[in-house]
């Protein structure tokens, strides 16, 4: 694939023999048309297929959060959804062929340098998840009482996520989560990271733990 840039043809776009012209983010690109495979894959694209559906299936659900959480990682060459899978299919699969699972531990939902939370904690009682965080302000981060605080909640037996309808403040320092009925008994997994208002800074991930859903 290669990149043009404007000229005496102006941009380009569509297909013109065996080659689609595009663009994205003004970037201007040329790349050839996909060969028709003439052979079965070999086992070590089939690993890296079997890699990438068991990633990307976990993570497009929350295409979302990850356009905050990924929004400022490498953004000028790569979508946060590629970035996000970019780093996820690197670490948080493990197992081996055909047999992989996820690691829940070392999936990350956001990357950043942004202050997150400190001492940060979850626990789960009576239908609840309950989640609570350090609410002083850093001058040296300039972090404010108004950041906004992301949380994602997995439930792996319904393949089901959950998150606040609103997101709660730095300021709130806690937030409860009622859980539906038709997930409790099950066990849950849990992230937090922090952001500005504007979404210009964000904080690294934090996985908080997998819990019962009692």
């Amino acid at each position: 694939m290669a990149t043009i840039n404007n000229g005496v043809i102006g941009k380009a776009s569509g297909k013109v023999g065996a080659v689609i012209a595009s663009s994205w983010k003004s970037i201007n690109y040329l790349k050839g048309l996909p060969k028709k495979r003439t052979k079965g894959m070999s086992e070590e694209q089939l690993i890296q297929q079997e890699r990438f559906l068991k990633i990307s299936k976990f993570l497009m659900p929350i295409t979302p959060i990850l356009q905050v959480g990924f929004g400022l990682a490498k953004s000028d060459k790569m979508t946060p959804n590629n970035v996000a899978l970019q780093q996820n299919i690197a670490q948080a699969i493990s197992g081996t062929y055909p047999n992989f699972s996820l690691d829940y531990s070392k999936i990350e939902i956001s990357k950043g340098s942004y202050l997150n939370g400190g001492s940060m904690e979850a626990a789960v009682g009576a239908g609840i998840v309950s989640l609570s965080w350090d609410t002083a302000l850093s001058t040296l981060y300039n972090t404010k009482a108004d950041d906004q605080v992301i949380i994602l909640i997995y439930q792996p037996e319904k393949d089901e996520f959950m998150t606040t309808p609103t997101p709660p403040t730095r300021a709130n320092g806690t937030v409860d989560i009622q859980i539906p009925s038709h997930l409790l008994g099950g066990k849950a997994h849990v992230w937090i990271f922090f952001t500005d208002r504007k979404a210009e800074k964000v904080s690294k991930s934090t996985y908080l733990g997998e819990f019962d859903l009692a």
